[in-house]
């Protein structure tokens, strides 16, 4: 039947032939545009997004949050792109349904130590589940738990993937967090169950991003015929050019999830916060990210090895590289030869078959093209992006790394060897040491527990004093600059671990305690981790934690992550100002 105001119109006197077709066609457009206008509206879909490789759709959550996983941001570096800089992601046909996680890159799982201990991703999470006295066995609890345990069925060389968890609504050009893991560099991955989870975006209508790179062998190895055939005339590095790739693709594609370009900031953990201030001394990195925070890693410890000329304590990267090809195929070897090798027979070497100079190529290297100089003498020499920066530590960093270098047992067989050994490293006099009573008895050669005091100074020597020789190194050159340090411990069973390396992701990322692992954590951990987080959040919109007080060398000040956080001195800051002279003089 026909509308009443229609029939009204038809039935009236002024009706003709043609002011009728003049009403009709009126009707029909309206209709039509009607139509349209519902059909869009009902068929927009908020996680479908155009970037320039083409359609890509994520997931719409039910935690606030709109996820995409798994999305190609460089070509696959397999055969010939093995030991090469990354290219463009080419784009895809039809839409990218990105839903699941992308392969991690490849990392040693066999590696044990002669005490019989597995290293790596799952190895350290289970020394830290197993010292901790909580008992979480299934598969299911540590995959909540934030940490994902990997077989070599989830890894591959093509791995050079990203992750982006947007905020649903807020603001239409959202601050980007771009997050880069950590893991000595040759273990993680970016799709860690904690990087990407909900908090930091839904509290802080923040975007954030992880990443996969590189890593190990395929990532730092350098050789005299890479370097030839490489338009710079070098090689390695490569770990570093797959995040700097990334980089340049979420500047160019994130506007498209209502990020924005000219807000980025870097953040890493471990070997990732050695990734941002390596990332900060790069010339390739001028105008990509706009902030930076290093956690628990400086890249300091780590002497970055040059491309082709030995220091005396490390073989030059390209002598390396030779090694490394005479291992596996002989004198006279070529990259030829070894890029048909297979991924997973190189991988899964043992590491302890091989010697100290090949074991240790997970560093960054000098070659004049990525890094100009080292890490140290950036900083030294004032050849840092300007730019805020955030910078911290966590207090008993050593509790959850030392045992995987030194077993308790084979320590001992050292004995007294061990304090003298260890203090001379640093300073022939102990009587001028400043640090905590126990490790001030470690030095003196006083306490007979050298084992957790040794502990304790590999922690503070190894991560606190590199952070606060960077914060006081950036801060003299006149940038906005924050040090923290962390030291909450978690509510378990053993408290012997304290604030563990990595403790704070599961503050940053999660509701707090150890990883997040329900029971772990009580209500002055929530409240300490949405503290932390908002301290993280505001730095990323407005280059400062809240109401904080930039870094002051003669203060010595710092905020202290702890139930209840605080602003005051860094404690035992005598150690730390004199440690970080200890690195500055290093050579």
């Amino acid at each position: 039947m026909l509308p009443l105001e229609t029939r009204k119109y038809l039935d009236s006197e002024l009706v003709t032939t043609s002011n009728f077709q003049k009403y009709l066609k009126k009707t029909l457009i309206f209709i039509g545009v009607f139509c349209f206008t519902l059909a869009c509206s009902y068929n927009q879909d908020p996680s479908l997004v155009t970037i320039q490789q083409g359609k890509l759709k994520g997931i719409d959550q039910n935690d606030g949050t709109i996820k995409y996983f798994g999305i190609p941001y460089a070509e696959p570096p397999l055969g010939n792109l093995r030991w090469r800089e990354p290219l463009p992601h080419k784009g895809w046909k039809g839409t990218f349904i990105a839903n699941s996680h992308g392969k991690a890159c490849m990392q040693p799982l066999e590696l044990v130590t002669p005490d019989g201990k597995s290293m790596g991703n799952n190895g350290f999470y289970d020394l830290i589940i197993e010292t901790s006295g909580l008992d979480i066995s299934s598969e299911n609890s540590q995959t909540n738990a934030g940490f994902n345990r990997f077989t070599y069925e989830d890894m591959s060389e093509d791995c050079l993937f990203l992750n982006i968890v947007v905020p649903k609504g807020g603001s239409a050009s959202k601050p980007v967090m771009f997050w880069i893991h950590g893991g000595a560099s040759r273990w993680g991955s970016g799709h860690e169950s904690n990087y990407t989870s909900h908090y930091i975006p839904t509290e802080g209508d923040v975007i954030v991003v992880s990443i996969n790179y590189r890593l190990g062998v395929f990532a730092w190895m350098a050789h005299p015929d890479l370097s030839k055939e490489s338009e710079n005339r070098v090689s390695g590095n490569y770990g570093t050019l797959d995040q700097i790739a990334a980089l340049k693709w979420v500047k160019e594609n994130i506007s498209e999830f209502g990020g924005d370009p000219n807000n980025i900031t870097i953040f890493g953990e471990s070997a990732g916060g050695q990734a941002v201030t390596s990332l900060m001394i790069s010339p390739l990195t001028a105008g990509l990210f706009h902030k930076a925070i290093a956690q628990s890693g400086t890249g300091l410890p780590n002497i970055l090895t040059d491309l082709r000329q030995d220091n005396g304590i490390l073989l030059s990267a390209e002598s390396k590289g030779v090694k490394l090809a005479n291992y596996f195929l002989g004198d006279n070897a070529t990259i030829e030869d070894l890029r048909a090798i297979p991924a997973l027979d190189i991988v899964s070497i043992d590491d302890f078959q091989l010697d100290q100079d090949l074991i240790m190529m997970t560093n960054q290297i000098v070659d004049g093209y990525v890094f100009p100089e080292s890490i140290k003498d950036a900083f030294i020499n004032k050849n840092v992006h300007n730019l805020p920066f955030m910078v911290g530590f966590n207090g008993d960093e050593g509790t959850s790394l030392f045992p995987l270098i030194i077993d308790k047992k084979t320590f001992n067989l050292f004995g007294e060897f061990w304090p003298e050994s260890l203090w001379s490293f640093v300073n022939p006099d102990p009587s001028s040491f400043q640090g905590p009573p126990g490790m001030r008895d470690f030095a003196l050669g006083l306490d007979e527990d050298f084992y957790n005091a040794a502990t304790d100074f590999w922690g503070f020597l190894f991560f606190g004093a590199p952070s606060y020789f960077i914060a006081k190194q950036h801060s003299l050159s006149g940038n906005p600059t924050y040090l923290y340090q962390f030291n909450k411990s978690p509510n378990i069973p053993n408290d012997y671990l304290g604030a563990t390396h990595a403790l704070e992701l599961g503050y940053l990322f999660n509701k707090g305690g150890l990883f997040g692992i329900e029971g772990s954590y009580d209500d002055s951990d929530i409240i300490l981790a949405k503290n932390m987080r908002a301290d993280w959040i505001n730095f990323a919109k407005n280059g400062m934690p809240l109401d904080a007080n930039a870094f002051n060398y003669s203060k010595s000040n710092a905020r202290i992550y702890d139930s209840p956080m605080k602003d005051k001195t860094i404690e035992h800051e005598e150690f730390y100002k004199s440690y970080s002279t200890f690195w500055e003089n290093l050579q």
